[in-house]
């Protein structure tokens, strides 16, 4: 067993007997059972270690939205099984991982918790929608219109103005040509979709790898290059609080709405390439994986409030 594979298996392992112990009363073969899981082996006791500090770092979360959701699951076993969460198995390490904006992004100008999308209206008359987890902060004078994207996804519908509008991104510079797009921080990419007009695109540290954006079609660029156009997802409604599918596997809709909650979902390679069609409600994560689960051949389980598991019906 590969050393990833094993540390998935032990942190489950030890999440489901963290649930497990939820449960009251917890009688003593029980305990018994877990007392010599935790001392057969070091990782055990790691992984466990690692469960106990993200459970207490989910009970001291700020009392927004998503939180009051999953702190209303309950703490018997079934109820404790349901809910979002605050933490995420970081991809390819088989580690666990806190999850929350960039500290710089505490003190952005503008910022929505996990699950919560802004809309606000910029002093020029510029429209601005945040999505889940974005901060951006704002530099207006009298000769440029900047906003600086911190963190997550914004939607532009541009104001007419002399003065120049201008997004920045770790990846470099998103410059509107009159225009409804959008801006996403992916990894050390920035992605840009046009919905309407056009998008200049610069790379940081490659200004003649610069790049126009048509109206129907998205293009990821980073600090050095710009990647291949392609076609604008249909249906995009996230300002609206509505994620659309059409046709969409099965494991991107899943990754796309782990977005807007606390948590991480882990979706079986088994069942990632089904694919889905209907639109569903951002702001109730949980009634949208209960319909999966009532439409799909799925079982999603809840093993801790943070987090939920989607494979195949048995």
């Amino acid at each position: 067993m590969s050393g990833r594979a094993l540390s998935d298996a032990v942190l489950t392992e030890a999440a489901e007997w963290f649930a497990a112990l939820q449960e009251e009363p917890v009688c003593d073969a029980v305990r018994a059972e877990w007392q010599h899981w935790l001392t057969r082996d070091d990782a055990h006791r790691q992984a466990w270690a690692r469960v106990e500090a993200l459970d207490r770092r989910f009970h001291a979360l700020p009392a927004t939205p998503a939180h009051h959701a999953l702190s209303a699951a309950g703490r018997s076993r079934r109820r404790f099984l349901k809910g979002g969460g605050a933490l995420a198995v970081a991809a390819g390490t088989g580690t666990l991982a806190w999850q929350v904006l960039p500290v710089a992004a505490w003190r952005a100008d503008l910022r929505t918790a996990v699950g919560e999308i802004r809309e606000t209206t910029l002093p020029d008359g510029t429209r601005l929608w945040l999505n889940t987890d974005s901060a951006v902060n704002l530099d207006y004078d009298t000769a440029h219109r900047r906003l600086d994207l911190l963190a997550g996804e914004i939607l532009l519908e541009t104001a007419a103005d002399p003065r120049p509008l201008t997004v920045h991104t770790p990846a470099g510079t998103a410059q509107p040509l009159g225009t409804l797009f959008t801006v996403r921080l992916e990894g050390n990419h920035t992605r840009v979709g046009v919905r309407h007009g056009r998008v200049a695109l610069y790379p940081d540290q490659s200004r003649d790898q610069s790049a126009i954006v048509e109206a129907g079609h998205q293009q990821a660029f980073n600090s050095r290059r710009v990647f291949d156009v392609a076609p604008l997802a249909r249906g995009s409604a996230w300002e609206r609080g509505i994620l659309m599918a059409d046709n969409r596997p099965l494991g991107d809709l899943l990754d796309e709405l782990a977005r807007y909650r606390v948590g991480v979902i882990r979706c079986d390679p088994a069942v990632a390439d089904m694919e889905v069609v209907g639109s569903f409600p951002l702001a109730d994560t949980d009634r949208v994986l209960r319909g999966l689960e009532a439409t799909l051949p799925i079982t999603v389980t809840r093993v801790t409030p943070w987090w939920v598991r989607v494979a195949a019906r048995d």
